[in-house]
């Protein structure tokens, strides 16, 4: 038997992991687990944390109430007084809040303590600490204070101003918050599709503001992404997340008073005014051949009254045989107002206190009544801005009873500049006849340099300027009869003196000086040298009058007046004949 070689497949030895090991892993394995799992469920599991409303809504002063105009919460920490109080249950506002947000009519006499407000045709009035206000002369009463000082701040009654002003007010107490909304604010309506949150800022870890119901309504602010920033039925104010809404309509803050309607007395069509300086008594018996030698003029305008006092007194040259002449020739008599001739009077102190305000249209009315005047011009010039309020509320106060009297009102204005934003012309459009444009001094006697008086470019921006506030058929272009001779020193200093239209033709022909036409200016232009003087003259003739009146036509104004009587020549009335 032969031998037999077997070959024998050598078995690998097996590697075995001890049970015991295993146990362990997986003991790691699920610890990690449960350590993701429960970082997972803290970071992502919404906090039921809820945060007291007092240390949202929060109150820096007394009997404040904490304000929401119009999805937006107003915080007062840095002011100086709230936005809005409480007193015995009845909300206030506070009067700069009302001015800036709500109305700006309201007009506050701190030396008076005195409230007022004008409508289209009647004056509130209301005082510290009353509950009674008065409608021109009727009494009423609110049963509680109208208006309250705290703290020198002025707070005016929610129910008060319901009257007068068109806004939505909401109030909530536990803490005290009152929710604005302004006219013509647009607010989205959702209703919670489930019970959820509103969370102070935009995330599941933020503090809840306030527990929400299905079906509760939810008024959205604005969109931030996944959430909305939104405002509740309770006036509760923070983020929602957007998947628990559901939108339902708009809704918008409809105006609810009677709508206001400012009427107007028209003095007709291509209106000619004259302004007259009139000095003196005497001087009233030259208005016969004034009129004689303005031909076309249908409304002169005297300079008669002035202010003379603080407390609303005016003095007056007014003539009754002045009117008379005028009234023979189909001419209306508008009496000037001014505030420039006494030194002495305080145009602010007179316009911002109540009884001097009433005592100065009261004068007026009177005068105008008096005399039978036609209407009434009033041209207050160098108004401080201390006096915006009490100017505007003048403006309002005469013309409702002008209206009444049947006397128009017509207000001088400067042509629109920064500085003379104070004026309000859209205000005065509303109350007054006419606005006329004093298209006049663009540089005038104290100008640092030299210039034109009224340049047409300068005119016609200043027209433009003033219909952005002003419809056309109220407007009235006032011009200038006369210009300047400017004397520019050496030293680049500067002096003027004016000159109507004659006597500036007299000038340059007694000196030898021809002007040249100037497209630029509208009118001609001269320059000459004596010694180390230099002399320019933007010259105001027939013909820069004409590019003038041209500007008129091209706005459809309601016509022209010219300053003044005694600066004007015999052709330029032919020039206005053909436009007025």
């Amino acid at each position: 038997m032969s031998n037999t070689y077997r070959h024998r497949r050598k078995r690998k030895k097996r590697f075995r992991i001890p049970r015991g090991y295993i146990y362990i892993a997986a003991g790691i394995i699920a610890l990690a687990v449960l350590i993701v799992g429960i970082y997972a469920i803290k970071k992502y599991t919404p906090t039921k944390e809820h945060m007291d409303l007092a240390d949202y809504f929060q109150v820096f002063h007394e009997n404040e109430a904490a304000v929401v105009l119009d999805g937006e919460y107003i915080s007062s920490e840095l002011e100086e007084h709230g936005y809005a109080i409480v007193n015995d249950g009845n909300v206030y506002l506070e009067l700069g809040f009302v001015k800036d947000y709500l109305d700006d009519g309201y007009v506050y006499d701190s030396s008076e303590i005195t409230l007022r407000y004008a409508t289209d045709s009647e004056v509130y009035t209301a005082t510290v600490g009353s509950a009674d206000y008065s409608i021109d002369k009727s009494n009423n009463s609110l049963g509680f204070p109208v208006v309250l000082a705290q703290d020198d701040t002025v707070y005016i009654a929610e129910d008060y101003l319901k009257l007068l002003t068109d806004f939505k007010i909401n109030y909530y107490s536990e803490p005290d918050r009152v929710v604005v909304q302004t006219v013509g604010s647009s607010t989205d309506v959702y209703t919670a599709k489930r019970k959820t949150q509103i969370r102070k800022l935009n995330g599941p870890k933020s503090p809840v503001l306030e527990d929400v119901t299905k079906g509760e309504s939810i008024y959205v602010v604005r969109d931030t992404g996944k959430w909305s920033f939104v405002v509740s039925e309770n006036g509760v104010m923070g983020y929602i997340k957007n998947s628990a809404i559901s939108f339902k309509s708009t809704e918008t803050v409809e105006a609810e008073l009677p709508e206001r309607t400012y009427n107007h007395i028209s003095a007709g069509q291509d209106i000619s005014l004259l302004w007259h300086q009139v000095t003196n008594q005497s001087a009233n018996g030259d208005i016969a051949t004034v009129l004689a030698s303005s031909t076309g003029v249908d409304v002169m305008s005297p300079t008669w009254f002035y202010l003379n006092d603080n407390k609303g007194g005016i003095a007056s040259i007014a003539s009754s045989s002045y009117v008379s002449t005028c009234h023979a020739n189909n001419v209306q008599v508008w009496g000037l107002v001014s505030n420039l001739e006494d030194a002495d009077v305080d145009t602010t102190t007179v316009l911002n206190t109540t009884s001097s305000r009433d005592a100065l249209v009261n004068n007026l009315i009177a005068q105008a009544i008096t005399y039978g005047l036609d209407g009434i011009n009033i041209d207050i010039e160098q108004l401080s801005g201390d006096a915006a309020d009490g100017y505007i509320q003048f403006i309002k106060e005469l013309s409702i009873k002008c209206e009444k009297n049947d006397i128009i009102l017509s207000v001088d204005n400067y042509v629109p500049t920064a500085s003379s934003e104070i004026y309000n012309r859209a205000e005065q459009a509303k109350y007054a006849d006419y606005v006329i444009i004093m298209g006049y001094d663009e540089h005038y006697g104290g100008s640092e340099e030299a210039g034109s008086v009224a340049s047409i470019n300068w005119v016609d921006q200043g027209v433009a300027d003033t219909l952005n506030d002003v419809p056309a058929e109220q407007v009235i272009l006032g011009m200038p009869f006369y210009c300047r001779v400017w004397e520019v020193a050496e030293d680049g200093s500067v002096d003027s003196t004016a000159y109507g239209m004659d006597a500036i033709q007299s000038y340059l022909k007694t000196n030898g000086v021809s002007a040249a036409w100037s497209d630029e200016y509208g009118q001609y232009y001269a320059e000459y040298a004596d010694g180390s003087t230099t002399y320019k003259i933007w010259v105001e003739d027939e013909t820069s009058i004409e590019e003038k009146l041209k500007v008129m036509d091209k706005y459809n104004l309601a016509g022209g007046a010219f300053w003044k009587k005694g600066f004007d020549s015999t052709g330029v009335w032919n020039i206005i004949a053909k436009y007025l």
